[in-house]
């Protein structure tokens, strides 16, 4: 292989590996969730999911919520469920 063949390679490796570690390397907002954090940010999304479901198929939005256990997060003005609730349980211990 010449020089600049295996220079050429280095840098497609180190940059496909770059790539690959950036959201664990990123500070806030796109960092990487504690445990306690995580739970938040699945609970939104849980809650999120039910509650659009709920607003499609049922008749009785609040019985439905309630079913199938949503609920149990605020979700007051959101427009983009993964930022909202990433965003939220970020700021969960602030």
């Amino acid at each position: 292989m010449t020089m600049k063949a295996l220079v050429a390679a280095w840098v497609l490796l180190a940059s496909y590996l770059l790539i690959n570690c950036a959201p664990a390397l990123a500070g806030t907002p796109w960092g990487m969730l504690t445990p306690e954090q995580r739970r938040a940010y699945h609970a939104c999304l849980y809650a999120a999911w039910v509650q659009d479901y709920c607003e499609e198929n049922s008749r009785s939005v609040v019985a439905c919520i309630i079913a199938n256990g949503g609920g149990r997060f605020p979700l007051e003005g959101r427009r983009f469920t993964h930022d909202y609730c990433w965003y939220a349980a970020v700021n969960l211990s602030r």
